[in-house]
């Protein structure tokens, strides 16, 4: 083309610039999904702290269920049974196969601020046909699973 020609020809009108209102709908979704998360969020952490408190409430209440006058094999032998049940409600269901040393292994390494010595009976003691457990005995078996409980989310 001729130089005179190129610059008669009129070049093309720049469009008009976008305007940003009104967003796309991609964000409108997006302030809607933000706005529900933002409401949503603490009503959720609330249901599942209650939750949580709830189940460890009716896990200590099972365990809390053995009467303390049994002797002390048949005591061993309940609170053991309810810490398996509650591992089974859990889907736990390998866990409830162990027993002695085994078994005390495993509740140790689910909890590392576990008290090993306080859980002893439930190893040592549990198969045994004469026990003897003391007062002190039995509540720091208590307490020390009253913490695994909670730390264990049982």
């Amino acid at each position: 083309m001729e130089p005179t020609l190129q610059a008669q020809l009129t070049h093309p009108a720049m469009p008009p610039p976008i305007p940003w209102w009104p967003p796309a709908p991609g964000w409108w979704l997006l302030v809607i999904g933000v706005l529900l998360i933002a409401l949503l969020l603490p009503w959720l952490l609330r249901y599942a702290r209650r939750r949580q408190r709830r189940q460890q409430r009716r896990s200590w209440r099972v365990m809390a269920d053995v009467p303390t006058d049994l002797p002390d094999a048949l005591w061993l032998a309940a609170i053991n049974t309810r810490i398996k049940q509650l591992l089974i409600q859990r889907g736990d269901v390998a866990a409830t196969r162990l027993f002695g040393e085994a078994w005390l292994d495993y509740l140790c390494s689910r909890y590392p601020g576990t008290e090993r010595q306080a859980l002893q009976p439930l190893a040592a003691d549990l198969y045994r046909p004469q026990v003897e457990l003391s007062q002190a005995q039995r509540q720091a078996l208590l307490a020390e699973l009253r913490r695994w409980v909670r730390h264990h989310d049982v």
